[in-house]
């Protein structure tokens, strides 16, 4: 479904197509209105269009340029402050928007010669702080020439993909761990905090967290945590309009660790949050006894817009008892904004985003060593980190291989505009590890004309998550793979037995993982699929609350549920790890209890010997997963642990040595437990 923004931007855009035979005035009043509404797209465009019919007016081309700098459009800006670039009577500082937007568009030679030309030209007041200012944007324009030299080869950037990323703003990236991270964003046009977990080498569709502490008024956003995990800091911000970047006002609060949930959130003290100030972006890390709370803010007493400030408080209190704020000082905050602190600790260094510090772009990302308010001069991260564009909410994982970012630059085919921001992933080593591989059939050495390749991910605890399944039709597989984690393959094809391995991705000095597999044929009446199904996950034995372990003729049958044979019916599974949908006709029973899954297959055939001889210990039910051809054949049903580790004993010895047992709760499939 199309955002709200983009329809109503589509729907905009549509208008003014309509618009051309309009007398310049009617165009201007329709400019003014959708700037007025924040559609400056839509607005950019009209006032263009009115310009173009009457260009003596010149205003109209200023505020095509102001709309399109409004939505860092950073090409089409400059091209409309060309016009009036030399106006800055008229327009007050349009001879500077007009050099930095050349500057955020990396014509970095051009916006040079703009910043001299300003300077000299310029006759109002403030000539001499917009001198420094000046200064410190040619720097960045002669650094930035120099920088592709020196770029950091070892970094390796990634775009997350549409599960994360959107047409609105998504930002304020929080590593909870490798795979797991918080982010905001403006979807539907309101801020709010959002999970993803990574599955393989992609990000699952972000969502809401379960437990995040209900916020029923205002925008809330730039989540993060604690140290320990304990506390979760994250602004409210004003609730009026669409999200509108640092121009949103926000306030800090708190809420803490309560079992698997947080206690309602608290705002910090007034001294923290003044009034009419933003006070934004926190950041916790403990020290010596302390934790220290990083943000930003323009509060009274800083530099520029936007300083960097900390405050402190006892770890040995329980309380919100903060010390008040003070400013990181000089060297780290500018005449202009500096914003998104992250604190490195095993480094010392505190990373940060500003656009008063000699940048390539607008904002750049910076890191400085020290702490509190005593800081070394800040060094600009250079590429891969920095754009033309801005950058900024850096943050690392808690492995340090690592991190996240924000950035609204162009990124391939992936990315291509900078009107929006987008969270990206970077890697430390740059190097792409990759899986590379074929299946052959044994008997003459031939590689199989077809095939299904199934990639999964092992876990610590023994579970599985498959994050790829692909038929070959001809030549190998490859995939993309990520750093220091377990898969397994499994290779199917019609009329041959299975074949897979495992491995690590681990060892530094290997780029290609994959092994040749050289398959068996069957006889025709031997299942060919993967026993083990798509995503046959684990829980933990000490979360499936089986029955208690008894003697199996003293254990009262729990009551069935009446399931008319014949009729089929649609559950989907409850643990995290197996929650797909399935269809069966299998009779339902109150309270936990077991079966045993014996194989998956494409086309289910209930004479096959395999399953007749599981049929011995019960009754077959059979599990259709909804849109993935692919059926689950189980046999059931075990009322307590004993009657299941013995019948799946029995079948394992029979021939299903990958059979296991699943776990049940008033007829719905919670997932695979061992015992």
């Amino acid at each position: 479904m199309m955002p709200k923004r983009l329809i109503l931007i589509a729907i905009a855009l549509l208008l003014v197509a309509a618009l051309p035979a309009q007398s310049w005035r009617k165009l201007k009043k329709s400019a003014d209105e959708l700037f007025e509404q924040g559609n400056y797209a839509a607005a950019a465009n009209t006032y263009e269009q009115a310009w173009q019919k009457k260009q003596k007016k010149t205003e109209l081309i200023f505020k095509a340029g102001e709309a399109y700098y409004l939505i860092r459009n950073y090409r089409k800006a400059a091209e409309s402050y060309q016009h009036v670039k030399a106006d800055n009577d008229d327009y007050p500082l349009v001879g500077l928007k007009y050099a930095r937007s050349l500057k955020q568009d990396k014509q970095y030679e051009k916006a040079s010669d703009a910043f001299k030309s300003f300077l000299d030209t310029y006759t109002g007041d403030g000539k001499a702080i917009l001198e420094d200012v000046v200064k410190v944007e040619i720097e960045g324009c002669e650094f930035a020439k120099d920088l592709p030299a020196q770029a950091n080869k070892e970094i390796e950037v990634l775009y997350p993909g549409a599960n994360v990323n959107s047409d609105a703003e998504e930002f304020a990236p929080f590593s909870i761990t490798s795979d797991y991270m918080y982010l905001s964003s403006s979807m539907g046009g309101k801020a709010r905090v959002y999970a993803s977990q990574r599955q393989g080498n992609k990000w699952s569709k972000a969502s809401i967290p379960g437990n995040f502490p209900v916020i029923t008024n205002g925008q809330y956003s730039n989540a993060t945590l604690s140290p320990d995990g304990q506390r979760m800091y994250f602004t409210i911000c004003n609730n009026d309009g669409e999200w509108d970047r640092l121009n949103t006002r926000c306030e800090i609060f708190v809420t803490k660790k309560l079992g698997s949930t947080w206690s309602q959130p608290e705002r910090l003290p007034d001294y923290i949050n003044m009034k009419g100030v933003n006070t934004t972006h926190p950041f916790s890390v403990y020290r010596a006894g302390q934790e220290i709370l990083y943000f930003a803010s323009n509060r009274e007493g800083g530099r520029g817009g936007l300083d960097l400030w900390f405050t402190t408080r006892d770890l040995g209190s329980e309380s919100n008892d903060y010390a008040f704020p003070v400013n990181l000082g000089p060297s780290v905050n500018t005449l202009g904004d500096e914003i998104t602190p992250y604190y490195d600790q095993q480094e010392e260094v505190l990373y940060f985003s500003s656009n008063g510090q000699v940048s390539i772009g607008g904002f750049d990302i910076f890191k400085s060593m020290g702490d509190e308010a005593s800081w070394s001069v800040p060094e600009n991260l250079g590429l891969p980190f920095n754009s033309g564009a801005d950058d900024y909410y850096f943050t690392k994982t808690s492995s340090g291989h690592g991190g996240f970012f924000t950035s609204n630059r162009v990124f391939g085919g992936e990315k291509t505009n900078t009107t929006n921001d987008d969270i990206f992933e970077f890697t430390i080593g740059g190097r792409r590890i990759t899986l590379k591989a074929n299946a052959y059939d044994k008997a003459n050495g031939e590689p199989l004309r077809a095939f299904t390749v199934q990639l999964y991910q092992v876990f610590e605890d023994g579970s599985e998550n498959m994050l790829i399944e692909k038929d070959i039709t001809s030549g190998g597989y490859l995939f993309e793979l990520l750093p220091n984690r377990t898969f397994r393959v499994m290779i199917l094809s019609n009329g041959y037995a299975n074949a897979e391995y495992q491995f690590v991705t681990n060892d530094p000095n290997t780029y290609t993982y994959g092994q040749p597999l050289f398959l068996e044929k069957e006889e025709e009446d031997v299942i060919s699929l993967d026993p083990t199904e798509a995503d046959p996950t684990e829980a933990d034995p000490t979360e499936a609350d089986p029955v208690e372990a008894t003697d199996p003729l003293e254990v009262d049958t729990p009551e069935v549920e009446p399931v008319e044979p014949g009729v089929s019916y649609t559950a989907r599974g409850t643990s995290p790890r197996d929650n797909k949908e399935y269809i069966t006709n299998a009779p339902k029973h109150s309270g936990v209890y077991f079966k045993i899954q014996i194989t998956a297959v494409r086309k289910y055939n209930p004479d096959h010997k395999k399953i007749k001889k599981a049929s011995d210990l019960g009754r077959i039910d059979t599990e259709e997963i909804s849109g993935e051809n692919l059926t689950r054949v189980l046999v059931g049903d075990f009322f307590s642990q004993d009657e299941a580790i013995n019948a799946l004993s029995d079948i394992q010895s029979g021939g299903n040595d990958k059979a296991f047992i699943v776990k049940y709760e008033d007829g719905i499939r919670y997932g695979r437990v061992n015992f």
